[in-house]
Formats: structure tokens, C-alpha cells, sequence
């Protein structure tokens, strides 16, 4: 009798709890033991795992389940080879799981350990799979797929909306998605209740569906690059509300704002492409170009204006005088809100 062994790792969280469940179901429904680490690294919860797992009953394994495993393991090498240890010496007849959900921000920068976790799986016999969260223009396709999976009618059309509302559209690459597909889960069985024998309709998404888009600083930036101020104020809003703190929201404003008046001094001196992209297209010539576009809708003295503003309420800020969110919103209000949207070359 061989270790049944699972290493499921992505940014999609509902994609690898249904691997968890799915491997759960293949052994019968066995007892689940669900462990965490509560600090970073955590050999204990490993030693717990390993301990754990080698209590097989009457009646066959029990289910082990060690979420976050790399952040077991932390940066410690003792603490990582204890991981690698604990599935190289999983004994016969055990069952582990391995949960690592990512930050969908890290998911595509795997850490060395990951790959080696991943051999070391393989190397028993278990199965690695990852699970990427559907990334812009996919949440669509996804969830059609996922209604008749679930045996649930649902219109093309409400599909869209659908995953629209939970994020779907979004391109910043700042936002987490790794709640989007569990989101969709729910609503479709929440609208498909409602529905009953006729399709779910784009009607039933926009009455029982709320907008959970994840909110992201860059739409805050892209919005000002737009000349966009309903859209910057939406984005801002959406942030605050979600808790993004508010300093780091401030600061890559000025970050953008910096570099808008340079990209505009810049290309008002004729700089090449290939300087624009070496001094603020950080060596990408199409991100220069946006830039240089963004940088023609405002004035010179416009740019100083709301670069000189955000000095000012940084330093309202750390004297005590205002709140975060007041002076950022009141920065938007008179900078960004306050003004008349015009092109200039």
C-alpha cells in the first residue's frame, strides 16, 4: 500500500480546496485533520503534520491537510528541509494534502523551495497540480464551464456580468483573484435558486449579484494617466474600502506623478524612444509611450500643482492635522476633480 500524497498550489483558493475535497471523496471520506502554521517558520506544525499522518487506523489513513506549507517552512533551511522530509519519509499507507494558495501578485515568481517541494511529490508518486485564478477575459469562459458542472442554466450574457461584478474585467496586476472563482461558486448556486427551471439571466445577476471587485492603486494611477476623474474617485473609494492603506496609495501617486513630469519635460527636449524607455519606461518602450500620452493631457503647472499637493497633505498627515483618507480624498477633490479635462500637446 503506496502514500497518497497531493501537493495543490496556485492563487485560486476554491480551485485547490475542490483538489483537497476531490482527493478527500477518493479515499472515502476519511477523518480530516486541517493544520496551519501561526508563524513563519513553524517546525512544530511540521512535526505535527509528520506525526499526524503516520496515524493510520482500522480503518484505513486519515487525511492530513498542512496548509501553507512554504510558510511553514519560511526562510529557515532546517525548517524547509523538515517539509522536504516530511514527504520523502511519508510512511506507506498515509494520506497528505499540501495547500499552498498564493498571493496572485507572487503566483508567477515560484520561490526555489516550491520546485523542490514539487519534485520531492513526484518523486513518492503524488500528484502536483496548480490552479491558477482565471486572469482578465477568462472569468467568463470559466464560469460557464463551472454552471455545467454544477448542472445550472445561465445566459451567456449573465455569465459576463456575472463575472464582471466579482472582477473578471480587471487588468491591474495589483489585485487579488483568489476569492473570484469561490465568488462565482456561490452566486451561481444563490442565482440558480432564484432562477429555478429557466435560465439565470443578466436581469437576475444585476438584482442579486453586488459588484466585489477587487479594488487596486493601479486603477487609481491608470485613471489619472486617463484623465479619467470618475474613475480615479471610484478607484480610490473602492480602495479605502477594501483597506489599502492609504500611505501606499499615496505614495504611488507621487511615484506617477513624478514620473508624468518627467516623461513631459523629457519629451518636450526630443528625447529618442529608447531614452523615454530608459529613463521612465524602465526599459519598456510601450509602457514610455503610455506615458509620453498620459503626460500630453495636462499642463506643466498642472502636474506641479497636484505633485506639490501631495507633499502637502503627506505632511498634513504626519503632523497630526488631517486623517489619511481626508487629505488623499481632498487632494483628489481639488487636483484631479476640480479640474477641466483638456488635451495638450
Amino acid at each position: 500500500m503506496s502514500a497518497t500524497l497531493l501537493l495543490a498550489h496556485g492563487d485560486d483558493g476554491f480551485g485547490i480546496g475542490q483538489a483537497v475535497a476531490e482527493l478527500a471523496s477518493s479515499l472515502g471520506d476519511p477523518e480530516r485533520t486541517d493544520l496551519a502554521p501561526e508563524r513563519s517558520p513553524d517546525e512544530p506544525i511540521l512535526e505535527r503534520a509528520a506525526l499526524e499522518a503516520a496515524s493510520i487506523g482500522l480503518f484505513g489513513p486519515h487525511l492530513v491537510v498542512l496548509h501553507h506549507p512554504l510558510r511553514a517552512a519560511g526562510r529557515s533551511s532546517a525548517a524547509a528541509e523538515r517539509l522536504l522530509v516530511l514527504v520523502r519519509e511519508l510512511p506507506e499507507g498515509a494520506a497528505l494534502a499540501l495547500a499552498e494558495a498564493r498571493p496572485s501578485r507572487d503566483v508567477a515568481k515560484p520561490p526555489p523551495l516550491l520546485r523542490r517541494l514539487e519534485d520531492a511529490v513526484r518523486a513518492r508518486g503524488g500528484r502536483v497540480a496548480a490552479f491558477p485564478a482565471p486572469r482578465r477575459g477568462e472569468l467568463t469562459a470559466w464560469t460557464l464551464r463551472h454552471a455545467q458542472r454544477l448542472g445550472i442554466r445561465i445566459e451567456t450574457h449573465a455569465a459576463a456580468l456575472l463575472a464582471e461584478r466579482v472582477g473578471g474585467a480587471a487588468w491591474e496586476t495589483d489585485i487579488e483573484r483568489g476569492e473570484q472563482t469561490r465568488v462565482i461558486d456561490s452566486e451561481l448556486r444563490k442565482l440558480a435558486t432564484y432562477a429555478g427551471e429557466r435560465p439565470v439571466s443578466a436581469g437576475d445577476v444585476e438584482l442579486l449579484t453586488a459588484d466585489t471587485r477587487p479594488a487596486s492603486v493601479f486603477a487609481i494611477t491608470n485613471a489619472i494617466d486617463r484623465r479619467e476623474p470618475a474613475a480615479a474617485a471610484n478607484a480610490l473609494r473602492r480602495a479605502i474600502d477594501e483597506g489599502q492603506p492609504v500611505l501606499r496609495i499615496m505614495a504611488s501617486l507621487h511615484g506617477r506623478i513624478s514620473d508624468l513630469i518627467v516623461t513631459r519635460d523629457l519629451a518636450a527636449r526630443g528625447a529618442t524612444p529608447a531614452e523615454l524607455a530608459r529613463a521612465i519606461g524602465r526599459g519598456n518602450a510601450r509602457a514610455a509611450e503610455r506615458l509620453v500620452e498620459a503626460a500630453r493631457r495636462y499642463r506643466p503647472e498642472e502636474l506641479e500643482a497636484m505633485l506639490g499637493g501631495l507633499f502637502e497633505a503627506d505632511l498634513a498627515i504626519k503632523a497630526n492635522d488631517i486623517e489619511p483618507e481626508a487629505a488623499v480624498t481632498a487632494w483628489l477633490g481639488e487636483h484631479v476633480l476640480g479640474r477641466r479635462r483638456t488635451a495638450h500637446g
